[in-house]
C-alpha cells in the first residue's frame, strides 16, 4: 500500500485507535457498552468515558443505540486490527533482548510466543531467570538442551540427583562451560557424564539457550558479561515447541559427542 496516497489514514487517528485498544477489547468482553461500563471497564472517570465514546461515534468507529454504545462493522475491523498491532508490538517489546541477540540464520517466529512467560533479572534479583529455569527444570523426567552457561554452585546438586533419578538429558555444551564443570565438579561432572541417561555434546557456536522438557519450551538470554541469563522466556506453545526440536537436532547434527 502507498502510504502516502489518498487512501492513507491520518497518522494521529492512527495514533488514537492504537492509543485506544483498551477499549476494543472491552467492547470484545462485551458487545454493548454505556458510559459507566467503559468507564468501569478501562478504569477512567465518566467525564473521559464520555469524550472517548463521543469521539470514537463522530469517526464512526462506534453508533448509539438504545441500550448504549456499540461498534459499527468499520469499528469492528478497526478493533480486531488495533488489537493485533499492540499484541504483536508487546511480544516484540517482551522478546527485544532475545530478539537482539539471534544469529540472521536462526528463524524464529515471535508469535509462537504469544503467550510466553518471560523473566528477567532485576538488579534486586539478578537470578530471577535462572530461578525460572530451575522452576521448570526440578522434577522434569527429560530435557534436551543448549548449555551456554556455568549453573551456580547451588543448583548443582539439584541437577547432579535428578540425572541420578534417571532424568533424560540430552545436552549440548559450550566448550567453556565443560572445562568449568569438570575444573570445578570433576566428580559430579564425570558421574554424571558416565550414566545411560546422559548424552552429551560439544559446540563451539551455540546461539543461545535452550531447554526442551516434555510439555514446554525455555530460551535463556545471555550477555558476554553475564554468565548467567538475563532473561528467560518459556512457553508451551505446540510450534514453539517443534520449532525448538528441530534447532535443537540441527545443532545435535554439527555437535561432536562428548566422551
Amino acid at each position: 500500500m502507498d502510504y502516502g496516497s489518498e487512501h492513507s489514514i491520518d497518522p494521529k487517528e492512527l495514533l488514537n485507535f492504537i492509543r485506544r485498544a483498551a477499549v476494543f477489547e472491552a467492547f470484545e468482553d462485551k458487545q454493548q457498552l454505556n458510559k459507566r461500563d467503559l468507564a468501569d471497564h478501562i478504569d477512567v472517570s465518566r467525564p473521559t468515558s464520555h469524550r472517548i465514546l463521543t469521539a470514537f461515534e463522530a469517526s464512526e468507529i462506534v453508533s448509539k443505540q438504545d441500550g448504549g454504545y456499540e461498534l459499527t462493522p468499520f469499528g469492528e475491523i478497526v478493533g480486531t486490527s488495533t488489537r493485533s498491532y499492540y499484541d504483536d508490538i508487546s511480544i516484540a517489546v517482551a522478546l527485544k533482548p532475545l530478539l537482539n541477540t539471534l544469529p540472521a540464520e536462526i528463524n524464529l517466529n515471535y508469535q509462537h510466543f504469544t503467550d510466553a512467560t518471560v523473566t528477567k533479572a532485576t538488579y534486586d534479583d539478578p537470578f530471577r531467570p535462572m530461578n525460572r529455569f530451575i522452576e521448570l527444570f526440578t522434577g522434569a523426567n527429560a530435557i534436551r538442551g543448549f548449555n551456554k552457561s556455568f549453573l551456580e554452585p547451588m543448583y548443582v546438586e539439584l541437577a547432579y540427583e535428578q540425572i541420578l533419578d534417571g532424568m533424560k538429558t540430552e545436552i549440548i555444551y559450550d566448550p567453556g562451560v565443560v572445562e568449568l564443570i569438570l575444573a570445578e565438579y570433576n566428580h559430579i561432572a564425570t558421574t554424571s557424564f558416565e550414566q545411560d541417561c546422559v548424552t552429551a555434546y560439544i559446540h563451539d557456536e551455540l546461539p543461545l539457550a535452550l531447554a526442551l522438557f516434555e510439555d514446554r519450551i525455555g530460551l535463556g538470554v545471555h550477555t558476554e558479561a553475564m554468565g548467567t541469563p538475563i532473561s528467560w522466556i518459556d512457553t508451551d506453545n505446540p510450534d514453539a515447541i517443534a520449532w525448538g526440536n528441530d534447532l535443537f537436532d540441527r545443532y545435535k547434527n554439527e555437535a561432536t559427542p562428548l566422551q
